[in-house]
């Protein structure tokens, strides 16, 4: 996990948090959680936060385990932190 002062990288702190059965099954829709230029678009980020946090439907991943508060700020601070490798 991240430490004070230590930004968030995709590498290690968020890419660990997709599953592979829900990278595999986003992959087709065109969702690629695994590739990290992908998720750096601002359009692409935000999409996958809104549906991870339930604001979009239908929400990820589909029937659970949805994400803790912890990682859903997790997702936020790489996303506010500039899309960190």
């Amino acid at each position: 996990m991240q430490g004070q002062g230590t930004s968030v990288s995709f590498e290690r702190d968020i890419r660990p948090l997709f599953r592979e059965v829900d990278i595999d099954h986003m992959e087709g829709m065109g969702v690629l959680l695994a590739d990290h230029k992908w998720m750096s678009n601002p359009k692409n980020a935000k999409s996958v936060y809104d549906f991870l946090s339930g604001d979009k439907e239908p929400r990820m991943p589909p029937g659970g385990p949805y994400w803790s508060d912890e990682q859903m700020k997790l997702l936020s601070n790489w996303i506010e932190g500039g899309y960190q490798p």
